[in-house]
């Protein structure tokens, strides 16, 4: 795919009605006039240079849910293309299903499918290989599988450009031994090895105009005496074709209360490099992430299932706004939301399962993040003082990132209270230094509300994603507005200029 493909642009459609233009006096009212108790101060004049948007990448489904469910809706994947603002989209080759059992052969057009919806709406694919721990393996059949799954994807899919041998070898419970034992790094290192040789075959082969990078582990959060092990034995591997174009984490160990903690992962992540003599600003991805490891639920708190799953939803969705901001701040490269429709817990699903797109509020904030920054290399984050800042209490309270580019400026905010916080939010919010030269004498303002009654199918079935307040007013010195933020809520307000 061409560096234009990469930067094509998806228009963000907005579903349902908007606010009728007769409301705008009453929308457009000085923050004097309410309360608050918070303030967020973005300040235009301060660039603080580009970032990688969370919103741009994803996981496309877990990896039963095609061969177990089937593929996603119509509806959901006009959204994905539509709505979302999907650049990369990690996609599975779940070995043993392309197994015919009868004859032992492979069938890769039994994957085709699944891979075909996925590139429907993804710049570039991330392939990563897994297998379900009954089945026996050795390097030498991971190999051949490899190579041959790849030289027949890529030549399908020319815009897989990432390739990762496995799922958590740190864990065994996903792709282990029989046994159902996680492997040492050494034990791992021989699957590494026979997939790097794999990847290095099938760019020789096909010469692709976007060749195969190739990384791993994938481990599950961040094991440092096991990451270290793999790394000395890369390091010590005097193989010409061995690479490491990224290293691969997936991370939930302590995030929903601490979501701050994903500041420092990346300098943990750089001080594993340095100490295995590897150059420590190699791309860290996170391939997975989230605040409900595997089927982990939160406290019910006396809550009724339904009302304990709609409670979890909506601390799901804010924990990965706030997980979001710690990325962008830290400069983590790809992490990857987790999921467009897990099915085993309901938690982490971006849809309704069983509906044909309806999103669910954590699928919502993706769109709102995608919103954040849309285009690759336009624009710069900006400077923003929030009071009290949640980055002083483990990232629980009050959270924003915005952005400005040559089209409009955004902010993103949130109130993440976790699972027992109760703190509700009159936050003040001000945007200073808007450039006329990009704004012109009249903005446009848009503004979205994410909680636990509005954007919520959860709490009134509803399918639609609708405005808050949509108005235009002149450019002011300082835009002032105050929004109500209650536990777990999170905002949107995108300024473009009023045509």
């Amino acid at each position: 795919m061409s560096d234009g493909g990469m930067e094509r642009r998806r228009a963000l459609v907005v579903l349902g009605g908007s606010v009728a233009a007769g409301m705008a006096p009453a929308l457009a009212r000085p923050a004097s006039a309410a309360a608050y108790d918070s303030t967020v101060v973005v300040d235009a004049a301060k660039r603080l240079g580009t970032f990688f948007n969370p919103g741009w990448y994803v996981n496309h489904t877990h990896p039963h849910w095609y061969f177990s469910k089937g593929l996603l809706p119509d509806r959901t994947i006009e959204q994905l293309r539509d709505d979302f603002n999907v650049r990369w989209a990690r996609v599975t080759v779940r070995v043993e299903y392309y197994r015919d059992q009868a004859t032992g052969k492979y069938d890769f057009t039994r994957n085709y499918p699944y891979l075909d919806q996925a590139a429907s709406y993804a710049n570039r694919l991330l392939l990563n290989f897994t297998s379900s721990t009954s089945m026996e393996k050795t390097p030498e059949l991971w190999e051949k599988i490899m190579l041959d799954t790849l030289l027949d994807h890529k030549a399908r899919y020319p815009q897989i450009d990432c390739v990762m041998p496995w799922i958590e070898p740190d864990l065994g419970k996903v792709g282990g031994t029989p046994a159902g034992a996680a492997l040492t790094p050494r034990e791992f290192y021989a699957f590494y090895a026979a997939g790097y040789r794999a990847v290095a075959a099938v760019n020789d082969r096909l010469k692709p105009s976007v060749p195969l990078t190739y990384g791993g582990p994938a481990t599950s959060n961040l094991p440092v005496a096991w990451l270290a092990g793999f790394l000395k034995l890369y390091r010590a591997d005097t193989d010409a074709r061995k690479r490491l174009d990224f290293l691969s984490v997936q991370l939930y160990s302590m995030n929903r209360d601490n979501p701050r903690q994903a500041i420092d992962q990346r300098t943990t992540i750089r001080t594993l490099l340095r100490d295995a003599g590897l150059n420590q600003n190699l791309p860290p991805y996170v391939t997975e992430y989230g605040v409900y490891p595997g089927a982990e639920a939160g406290e019910t708190g006396g809550r009724s299932a339904a009302a304990d799953l709609a409670h979890d939803q909506l601390v799901q969705a804010c924990g990965v706004a706030a997980l979001g901001r710690y990325y962008i701040e830290s400069g983590m490269n790809r992490p990857f939301h987790w999921v467009i429709h897990h099915g085993e817990n309901l938690r982490k699903d971006m849809f309704q399962p069983g509906k044909n797109g309806v999103r669910l509020p954590f699928g919502h904030i993706v769109v709102m993040q995608g919103m954040l920054k849309d285009r690759h290399d336009d624009g710069e984050r900006l400077g923003t003082t929030i009071t009290p800042d949640a980055s002083r209490t483990g990232g629980r309270g009050l959270g924003a990132v915005a952005h400005a580019d040559s089209h409009a400026l955004t902010v993103m905010y949130w109130n993440y209270q976790a699972e027992t916080g109760t703190k509700n939010h009159q936050t003040k919010l001000e945007i200073r230094n808007i450039p006329e030269g990009v704004f012109g004498d009249r903005i446009r303002v848009e503004i979205w509300l994410v909680d636990a009654t509005t954007n919520n199918h959860t709490y009134d079935g509803t399918t639609e994603f609708t405005r808050d307040a949509v108005f235009s007013m002149d450019r002011p010195e300082v835009f002032k507005r105050v929004v109500s933020l209650r536990k777990n809520a999170v905002g949107f307000l995108r300024i473009t200029p009023a045509s």
